[in-house]
């Protein structure tokens, strides 16, 4: 008996980027299509719209693979796709970006507030949407890709095309701002911009 040997995701991609291998595309849609499609319901929140989202990732994914680097993990490369669609496609609805992206970072946020254990959600909501009003989209995107999806910095480096120092320091001006908004919402100091 043979055991078939697995291939990571990055010697998919490469597989596919030099030599054009549909079957080494396939795989990659075969392993990622149930996240790609949950993903686009967390951004969308109905399952026709998630679908019609689904299908347009991956045809920007096959699109895009000649861009794919090699640096960062697929998976990190593949949700900023996801992301940027997914954002594309909301603004295009004159849907809400803001109540997305709060929905997605509302459970994260005692992560990025000092000395907190927990935040009701009426608070995190109140944090959330200024903050937002504050940060570039860039930065929005960070914020989901480090909190809510945990990729790791390297990794959302290279897809953002970012210095490392960079990310870091826009991470910590983030969470800066976060606990300010957070003491001038817990009866503290006026947030300075």
């Amino acid at each position: 008996m043979v055991k078939s040997q697995f291939v990571s995701d990055e010697n998919l991609a490469f597989q596919f980027k030099s030599t054009g291998d549909s079957q080494a595309f396939s795989k990659l849609v075969d392993r990622h299509k149930d996240y790609i499609l949950k993903q686009c319901k967390g951004y969308v929140k109905n399952e026709e719209a998630a679908q019609d989202l689904c299908q347009e990732v991956l045809i920007k994914l096959y699109l895009k693979m000649t861009s794919f680097q090699h640096q960062a993990k697929f998976s990190t490369w593949l949700f900023s796709i996801i992301h940027n669609t997914s954002i594309d496609y909301l603004r295009k609805s004159k849907r809400n970006v803001e109540n997305v992206l709060i929905e997605k970072l509302k459970d994260k946020l005692v992560d990025m507030v000092e000395d907190e254990d927990e935040i009701p959600a009426d608070l995190s909501i109140q944090i959330l949407e200024d903050l937002l009003q504050q940060l570039t989209p860039e930065d929005r995107m960070l914020l989901v890709m480090k909190y809510r999806e945990e990729h790791q910095i390297k990794d959302i480096q290279h897809t953002l095309g970012l210095s490392e120092s960079a990310i870091k320091m826009r991470l910590k001006r983030a969470r800066e701002r976060i606990n300010k908004l957070h003491r001038k919402y817990r009866g503290g100091n006026e947030v300075q911009q």
